[in-house]
């Protein structure tokens, strides 16, 4: 039976890539021939739907608390999983910071490119300078963007410390930043982390197996930029986080906590 849903769903998987990339290679450039407005507002339609889409034949039963802020155009979360950028874009058109790796992932790389996510290099200043400046563009322009600032995934049995240089595009606008939690839980719970040395297409294909997996999606208090310091911006965020999961997780520095390369 698992061997048959997991097969079941890749072909449904397969169908939604083709669809995507479809949608990237032919529709998008297509809307981009539009006024800036509706070409911005049907590509986002296209992407939610998009990732409701693999929500459902992933069998991802979200539980939500608390309710976004329509002002706030950086969202900042725990990382767990790949699994979080489609719960965050099925919830509102964004425009996600990823690690540079996640460009040459097969298929997802090519839609990552296609639907503008930004791409940066661990450690390279040139590369976070450019991607600030990026982010910085779209926020002044009133798009949302959404950003890891753990700078990597974990178990989520712990919120790691969130880094404080991409904080920065928020800070010069002055922008409204919601900070969400995300956990999983529930049978299947064990194989939803994306860590270690962990590849994307080994990691799907356990998670078609699992018949369904249960997550909730808590929307905090949504937090002021302006005439804060970065590193002032990320503790609060983190802490807002935190406690949206529902309390003080374990020190970030315990030993045996694995890191995923991206």
């Amino acid at each position: 039976m698992r061997r048959f849903l997991q097969w079941s769903r890749a072909a449904l998987i397969g169908l939604m890539f083709a669809a995507g990339m479809t949608a990237v290679g032919l529709l998008f450039p297509v809307f981009r021939c539009l006024p800036l407005s509706p070409a911005r507002r049907l590509e986002g339609a296209v992407q939610v739907a998009w990732y409701r889409g693999l929500l459902s034949i992933l069998g991802v039963r979200v539980r939500v608390s608390g309710r976004p802020s329509a002002d706030a155009v950086l969202w900042v979360s725990n990382h767990v999983s790949w699994l979080d950028i489609v719960l965050l874009g099925a919830c509102r058109p964004l425009t996600f910071v990823a690690k540079r790796e996640v460009g040459a992932w097969p298929l997802v790389g090519f839609l990552a490119k296609g639907t503008g996510t930004l791409l940066v290099s661990r450690g390279d200043l040139a590369s976070s300078g450019l991607v600030a400046d990026r982010m910085t563009w779209l926020l002044r322009q009133g798009q949302a963007v959404a950003l890891f600032p753990e700078g990597t995934s974990s178990t989520g049995a712990t919120v790691l410390r969130f880094h404080a240089r991409l904080f920065g595009p928020a800070v010069r606008v002055g922008a409204q930043v919601q900070p969400v939690a995300i956990r999983y839980h529930g049978a299947g719970c064990e194989h939803v982390p994306f860590v270690g040395e962990d590849d994307f297409l080994p990691h799907l294909w356990r998670l078609l197996g699992e018949r369904r997996v249960a997550v909730e999606l808590s929307f905090c208090p949504p937090v002021s930029a302006s005439g804060k310091a970065r590193d002032e911006l990320a503790v609060l965020t983190r802490s807002h986080v935190v406690s949206g999961l529902g309390g003080e997780p374990a020190d970030p520095l315990a030993p045996g906590l694995r890191r995923n390369r991206c």
